[in-house]
């Protein structure tokens, strides 16, 4: 029997246009065969509907013409059930279940999707998803802490300095002098952003301040990183399957706006922005010898087991040509059309791709169902509940 898997997308996220992308993408590549997909599209204002509508992106040309065809649904959060029900449009009516779930995919960017919040969703629901878990999803989504943790692993990064935004422009000299240290030019980003929105490169203390304030539209939380001017950019992606740890050939972005991979560079550039990541330049397999290649392939593996990451993730890493260093940069846990032109690259398609990934949750589900969830206790039948009772009350 057929597994109804639900791809959940869009979000409250700037980057939702992105994730509407990467989710058809995966609605396409599905094999049918083997399952039946339920789109689950999260509206810019945070509502749930569902519909086979959504499964075509020329329908989104149409916002609200899309939104009528489709039903506005709210979820089961009883755990183990995985209904979806019809939004109750009165106070009397019933809700009727629309769909049922059996594993749930998150395809979402950025926050309130690819940052753990969905993934305690599906915990407190008992459902399979696929994707990292919800400690994995929100170290990821920090660059901070991303940076912290690689260098626990022993995997090198690129000196930096971050800032809350409040204390930024409260104390804006102090921590002024501060962000020099690391000497101009350096790059500013968002602390927990993705697609390269709100970050810009500063060659001087005003283009400095101009930048902390983009970031500061997105984030609160400012990251200012040395740059390096001979750069390279070179990403591969790991996932796990019920067979092992896999990691998938090299690839190296091109670049068309200076040594900074922009939005557009990575969305706009292509012939068909709707192929989404898939659909950017770059050279595959990157150009770059092969010792350097395992190198970054074991950097890649290293921090994808050592932070428990799942699903299949892109890890991006700088390259300082003129000192022949490798520095780690991001850890992206739901990429752009989920890197699978990374994997066409070493002879697995999409639909692999994917049927792996939904595999390795139902294991995971399944491993993580047999420990106990409760402890047999007589600690209620040893209150005194008359004493319990008068203290509340004289609190209250």
């Amino acid at each position: 029997m057929k597994k109804n898997i639900g791809v959940f997308f869009g979000g409250r996220s700037v980057e939702h246009e992105i994730s509407v992308i990467s989710a058809l993408q995966v609605i396409k590549a599905i094999d049918k065969e083997k399952y039946d997909v339920v789109p689950v599209y999260i509206t810019k204002d945070g509502c749930w509907y569902t519909g086979n509508w959504l499964k075509y992106i020329d329908n989104f040309r149409n916002y609200k013409l899309l939104l009528k065809r489709c039903r506005k649904i709210a979820p089961s959060l009883n755990a183990n059930d995985g209904t979806l029900f019809a939004y109750p449009r009165g106070l009397w009516k019933r809700s009727k279940a629309v769909a049922k779930i059996d594993v749930a995919f998150p395809v979402f960017h950025g926050a309130y999707g690819e940052d753990g919040c969905f993934q305690g969703v599906f915990e407190i629901m008992n459902l399979p998803y696929v994707g990292s878990d919800v400690l994995a999803s929100a170290v990821c989504m920090s660059k901070v802490f991303t940076k912290e943790m690689s260098k626990a692993a022993g995997i090198p990064v690129l000196d930096y300095y971050s800032v809350d935004a409040d204390r930024w422009f409260s104390d804006r000299e102090n921590q002024l002098k501060q962000v020099t240290r690391l000497d101009f030019p350096v790059i500013v980003k968002p602390g927990n952003l993705g697609s390269s929105i709100g970050v810009s490169k500063a060659a001087g203390v005003q283009e400095l301040e101009n930048a902390m304030e983009l970031a500061a539209l997105y984030s609160n939380t400012l990251l200012v990183e040395k740059c390096i001017t001979a750069i390279k950019e070179i990403n591969c992606s790991v996932t796990e399957t019920v067979h092992g740890i896999e990691v998938s050939e090299c690839e190296e972005p091109v670049v068309s706006s200076g040594n900074l991979l922009s939005f557009d560079d990575k969305y706009l550039s292509s012939a068909s922005p709707a192929k989404g990541m898939a659909g950017s330049g770059r050279k595959i397999p990157a150009g770059i010898p092969n010792a350097l290649k395992k190198e970054i392939q074991e950097y890649a593996v290293r921090i994808f087991r050592y932070l428990g990451c799942s699903g299949a993730v892109r890890i991006d890493f700088i390259l300082d040509t003129a000192a022949g260093k490798v520095y780690l940069n991001e850890i992206n846990t739901i990429p752009g059309s989920l890197a699978f032109y990374l994997w066409e690259a070493t002879g697995k398609n999409f639909a692999a791709l994917l049927t792996g990934m939904i595999e390795q949750s139902v294991k995971r589900f399944a491993k993580n169902n047999k420990l106990r969830k409760n402890f047999d206790s007589n600690v209620l039948w040893s209150i005194n509940g008359n004493k319990l009772n008068n203290k509340l009350s004289g609190k209250l």
